[in-house]
């Protein structure tokens, strides 16, 4: 079939790659940047089917599989089996597909690069731009938009110029948590793990019938993973956490739906805090 090809550039193995250590830091992202296309389609779906007309199947090595639906309906991204069936398949390193989401590598370049193999229906090939274009898109609103809540939360923690830590901040939210946890589960609806290096360990559950933030860790739907300044600059709005993600200084393995509800978390701080 003309548009059925499979295509492999013999200079595939010169690419370039990261360190061990820099593949372990990054490992998680994939992943959470599927979950950001996921979003991308829940919002824009009928607009991208009508552009990509097509099923595209993601298998990222070393970091999973993913399949987007473009064909038909809404459109839609979930994790991908062996027996899923794609217009197009692109195989790739985690680390090109990071550099294509942060707009660094061209798709098409990237192939004749030999960094990206590409097998089925090239025509689609083309099109991939217009999926990361909105994924990028709805990224950016979603950024822009945790930004008025984070301002809030930084008016009251202006004066602590020194001195103020994660421990502080969770003692805090835990009594914020005693008290509107209910109110908060209603607009968070998950449970978040929270690693402070040379901190400590704290789990938010704000999806239980009973909500609750205890020190340790337990089971979670998001766990994120940051230093303790930097989560102390999140937590007084001077660092936006997804540009933390983006910056490789906050980690995070789950649901990422989840980090676009932080400044929900920390919003609440706000009467509560007098730091």
């Amino acid at each position: 079939m003309p548009d059925s090809t499979s295509l492999r550039n013999p200079h595939a193995a010169a690419s370039t790659s990261l360190t061990t250590t820099d593949r372990i830091a990054m490992a998680p992202r994939a992943a959470e940047l599927f979950s950001m296309m996921s979003g991308a389609v829940d919002e824009v779906g009928p607009s991208l089917v009508s552009k990509v007309k097509g099923v595209i199947k993601f298998d990222v090595s070393g970091a999973g599989a993913w399949l987007v639906d473009l064909k038909t309906g809404q459109g839609s991204v979930k994790p991908a089996t062996a027996a899923d069936k794609a217009d197009l398949t692109i195989s790739l390193l985690e680390e090109n597909f990071l550099k294509m989401m942060d707009n660094k590598l061209n798709p098409q370049q990237a192939f004749m690069k030999g960094l990206v193999k590409i097998k089925g229906n090239m025509g689609l090939a083309m099109k991939l731009n217009v999926v990361l274009a909105a994924t990028r898109n709805y990224m950016k609103k979603q950024s822009s938009g945790a930004k008025p809540a984070a301002k809030a939360a930084a008016a009251p923690a202006a004066p602590a110029a020194g001195g103020l830590n994660s421990k502080e901040i969770f003692r805090l939210l835990g009594e914020v948590v005693a008290k509107d946890g209910a109110s908060m589960a209603k607009k968070v609806k998950g449970v978040i793990q929270f690693d402070i290096t040379g901190a400590g360990k704290w789990n938010l559950d704000l999806k239980s019938d009973t909500p609750a933030l205890t020190e340790g860790s337990k089971k979670a739907d998001a766990t994120i993973t940051v230093a303790d300044a930097d989560f102390v600059a999140i937590a007084m709005g001077k660092l936006n956490a997804q540009q933390a993600f983006m910056k490789g200084k906050l980690k995070l393995k789950g649901n990422m739906t989840l980090a676009m509800k932080l400044p929900v978390v920390f919003n609440a701080l706000k009467p509560q805090s007098k730091l």
